[in-house]
């Protein structure tokens, strides 16, 4: 799932959790976006950039040597000593680096914890230790507390209880009172407390906590929670329902991935016919006819021809669609990420022009990354010329394009699914 990624770091600006920073680096207050489309519209207003809100700080405590292999492979990577919590092979898989003082931290631990609990075949969350000692004196303490808890079989019952207690744990002063209120806690829940003291004091986690704090260092996270999202790094938290709409893309692309080809079709078309395409419109919402223009972009045409004839628009929603613009489909995610596994180049006719309504052309994410996603122009697009691939014009039913519902999941991400194409049918000749 190449791609899979991007759809958690682009599309619409999310709300987050203001984050601790490390040391050396102001709190911030992350926005965390989620799928851009192939085409933008001209003069897109510029993304907005959010200024950072300063937090005391000091010197980090403790210096570190980079652990074997790639900083940020090695965090990014499920480990060993992981507590873990939710699916055996997830979809998402989220590593939280993490400070029992962090009050960003104690914000996002529900959260996970219900994500793990209502998709419990599709999650996994993993904790990890990050204490910002500079800032939070105690928390590696409770960090060693809490493996201490692990190893008598509950760490997560220890985890949630602290987090549900922050306040009072955060206006203690003294690394005696903090001992005190971590031995009080596990004596609440349970625990045996003799072994518990013991672990503590003896320091049995100390190297453990230290190392992972180490690992987050040298990876340069830049402070907590820093949720690592499927091999990627996300700052701060988007809220619940953003991670509930990823998860069904993850649910669409991973779907996807059983449709897709090993690499572009061999040329089958005559360059020199005549083709038309008739698509036909779901709920008896009509059909328009795209004549093909193979003389002008044969690679492109030979593409859409096999696809067509695959039944890869079959289903497919008009997942884009704004009036005066473009209506964008050829999807099956409808997410606007969706490729049929291989990329085509681009094909430019000069001769040939977005100016025109009804033209139709590729949506690519850059030069040459053409792929299945197509879009009908509404009005002048004129500044897309030279960029995109034109490779045909709308000749019958001009009015059904127009009357496809408008759809922009840039401005909506919850938008209702778009319009939908029943078939597409290939035919030759005038």
């Amino acid at each position: 799932m190449k791609h899979l990624l991007r759809l958690l770091l682009m599309m619409v600006l999310m709300l987050s959790v203001a984050a601790c920073g490390a040391a050396g680096t102001p709190a911030v207050e992350e926005s965390a976006e989620l799928v851009a489309e192939p085409i933008a519209e001209e003069n897109e207003p510029e993304a907005v950039e959010v200024e950072p809100e300063p937090e005391d700080e000091g010197d980090t405590a403790v210096s570190a040597s980079p652990p074997a292999g790639d900083p940020f492979e090695v965090v990014a990577t499920l480990q060993d000593d992981d507590w873990l919590k939710g699916a055996d092979n997830p979809l998402l898989t989220i590593i939280d680096y993490s400070d029992f003082q962090c009050p960003a931290c104690a914000a996002v631990a529900p959260m996970l914890a219900r994500l793990a609990a209502e998709f419990p075949d599709e999650v996994l969350v993993a904790y990890r230790h990050f204490p910002l000692d500079h800032i939070h004196p105690f928390a590696g303490l409770v960090g060693e507390a809490s493996e201490a808890a692990g190893a008598q079989g509950d760490f997560w019952l220890f985890h949630d209880a602290i987090y549900e207690n922050q306040s009072e744990l955060n206006a203690l002063t003294s690394e005696e009172e903090v001992r005190d209120f971590l031995i009080d806690a596990a004596d609440d829940l349970g625990f045996d407390v003799e072994q518990f003291t013991a672990d503590l004091d003896g320091g049995a986690y100390t190297a453990l906590v230290a190392e992972e704090q180490n690992q987050a260092i040298q990876a340069g996270l830049p402070g907590t929670p820093a949720l690592i999202v499927n091999g990627q790094l996300l700052q701060g938290a988007p809220p619940y329902e953003a991670w509930v709409d990823f998860l069904s893309q993850l649910r669409g692309m991973a779907s996807l991935e059983e449709l897709q080809y090993e690499e572009a079709p061999e040329m089958t078309i005559d360059e020199t016919a005549q083709y038309f395409a008739t698509v036909t419109m779901a709920d008896g919402a009509g059909e328009f006819v795209i004549e093909l223009l193979p003389q002008s972009a044969p690679i492109t045409v030979n593409n859409f021809v096999f696809l067509a004839n695959e039944g890869w628009f079959d289903g497919v929603t008009f997942h884009r669609v704004l009036p005066g613009f473009v209506a964008q489909t050829g999807d099956p995610t409808g997410t606007g990420m969706g490729d049929p596994g291989y990329m085509i180049p681009n094909e430019i006719d000069p001769n040939l022009t977005h100016a025109d309504t009804g033209m139709v052309a590729m949506a690519n994410s850059g030069p040459d990354t053409n792929g299945s996603q197509w879009y009908v122009t509404l009005g002048d697009a004129t500044f897309l010329d030279g960029g995109y691939t034109i490779f045909g014009r709308v000749v019958e039913g001009m009015e059904v394009v127009q009357a496809i519902t408008p759809r922009d999941p840039q401005a909506n991400p919850n938008a209702p699914e778009g319009d939908m194409i029943e078939s597409v049918t290939i035919r030759t000749g005038e």
